[in-house]
């Protein structure tokens, strides 16, 4: 298997943030209703267009009914995604890269997000985004006090900086990772995390998370997930962190992909 190799890229401040008029139809954003404004589409360029094409992820599987009350917004308007705050693994290795692999094992992961602002949809150029997540025995890369899955060492995760990175968004306000599917540790469903920053400043840490249908057929089929299987006991039914937006998954030949559309405020 090739191992790519890393590089630390200093972090160099990009062109200031501008708003671009909006692509996405927003008479037909029935895709996002009750979802927080995140949908999700088959991988290929990403088009918001396209994204609207999808079905919406079923919510009622994932959220209760009070939380799907307090997510669902008018069909012709981009609600604020929710903040869920950066969690306790959080750091900031200032790598500027798309493939954030680092050689770590697990199913391929795809993951492409878009940046639009509440209210109008209008995208956003020269965002920061950072995202980081849990390996496939459910540690992050940096910190030693940490379960992960159970019954694994934190040891290897030390020092190290996978599973992270970072990237600012581009004329139409999008950003893709080149990733693996996040495992869960106890007491958490998988998970991806994410912060947008606009002109050096935070505007939105939150956390995007998998269909449970998609991560059963990873965690049976992929190693090292399947060994710990037995063990899970959280799902997105019962995460303790309602707070974030849900993604449908489309499979590829040997990996899967995933979209998501970030709504933030134009502070």
């Amino acid at each position: 298997m090739e191992t790519r190799r890393r590089y630390a890229v200093r972090m160099i401040p990009p062109p200031s943030p501008s708003w671009q008029p909006s692509r996405i139809d927003v008479g037909r954003r029935r895709a996002l209703v009750g979802l927080s404004a995140v949908v999700v589409a088959a991988m290929g360029p990403f088009d918001s267009r396209r994204l609207l094409r999808a079905g919406p992820f079923d919510s009622r599987r994932a959220l209760s009914a009070s939380a799907e009350r307090a997510l669902a917004q008018n069909p012709r308007r981009c609600v604020l995604t929710p903040e869920a705050g950066e969690g306790p693994f959080y750091l900031d290795p200032k790598l500027i890269r798309g493939d954030i692999t680092s050689g770590q094992p697990g199913a391929p992961l795809q993951l492409a997000m878009q940046v639009v602002r509440a209210g109008d949809c209008a995208t956003l150029a020269n965002a920061r985004v950072d995202v980081w997540h849990a390996d496939a025995v459910g540690l992050y890369s940096g910190y030693e006090r940490q379960s992960g899955v159970g019954g694994v060492s934190p040891a290897a995760a030390v020092g190290k900086q996978y599973l992270r990175g970072t990237q600012f968004t581009d004329a139409q306000g999008n950003v893709q990772f080149r990733t693996i599917f996040p495992s869960w540790y106890g007491g958490r469903t998988p998970h991806v995390h994410f912060k947008v920053f606009l002109g050096g400043n935070e505007v939105v840490a939150s956390q995007i998370f998998f269909p449970d249908e998609i991560t059963k057929e990873v965690f049976a089929q992929w190693q090292p997930y399947r060994d710990h299987t037995s063990k899970r006991r959280t799902f997105n039914d019962n995460d303790p962190i309602r707070q974030g937006i849900y993604s449908t998954v489309a499979r590829q030949r040997g990996a899967y992909a995933a979209t998501a559309v970030l709504v933030v405020a134009s502070r």
